[in-house]
């Protein structure tokens, strides 16, 4: 079953007076179960893309459908609300709150969902296992590794229970013994349901994926 279908997408910007193409065209559909690694060399509308598809951003013209809703006509409120549904982003440089454990970094989505708070509580603690970081859950980030703090972000990206896993270049500050690491849990992640799209530069990591969408001057090739 489609997660998400875009159709025509379209994404240009304004730089002064001139109008520039980034997108010029996608279509492309992304089935439940999925995981699947977008590739492109800097500038190529890999990112542009990616964050059309985790609601960050919207198209200028063309289709785009998120769990059976049309997401280029949601105001930001639903769009923030899709977001936190159905969507959990793991990024390159971690974005964790320096002065927050662990643990509360890992319930920081959990504010801005209305659901019941003890439920998140137990499963912070059932992600820092699933991480490798239980015993962590009282350090600060600068207490931890580049993958343990990546580890944390993936933890993160997981406590709403979303159907879908963005990862952006998720390896690009870590050395290659980790970024294997972080990969195989991405792996283990979508071989447990989760659908993933992960944007890299890196073919090795892109190899890990299922299918791979190469991206060049605005358009899937």
């Amino acid at each position: 079953m489609s997660l998400c279908e875009m159709k025509d997408l379209k994404k240009t910007y304004q730089m002064g007076e001139i109008d520039v193409d980034v997108l010029k065209g996608i279509n492309l559909r992304i089935d439940e179960g999925e995981f699947v690694a977008i590739i492109g060399a800097s500038g190529s509308g890999k990112t542009t893309l990616l964050n059309i598809i985790g609601c960050l951003d919207q198209a200028t013209c063309g289709h785009y459908i998120l769990a059976g809703k049309e997401v280029t006509e949601l105001n930001d409120d639903e769009l923030s609300a899709i977001r936190n549904e159905h969507i959990g982003f793991v990024f390159q440089s971690f974005y964790l709150m320096p002065y927050a454990t662990v643990y509360e970094n890992v319930m920081l989505p959990s504010l801005y969902a209305h659901k019941r708070k003890h439920r998140f509580e137990k499963r912070a603690g059932e992600l820092l296992s699933i991480v490798g970081l239980a015993d962590r859950a009282k350090f600060k980030p600068n207490q931890l590794s580049g993958g343990q703090q990546q580890r944390v972000a993936i933890a993160r990206a997981l406590i709403n229970e979303p159907d879908l896993i963005l990862a952006d270049e998720p390896t690009g500050q870590l050395d290659s013994k980790t970024a294997g690491e972080i990969m195989n849990l991405i792996v283990e992640l979508n071989n447990h349901g989760k659908t993933v799209i992960i944007v890299t530069h890196d073919q090795h990591i892109a190899s890990y994926a299922k299918r791979v969408i190469e991206i060049k001057d605005g358009v899937i090739v």
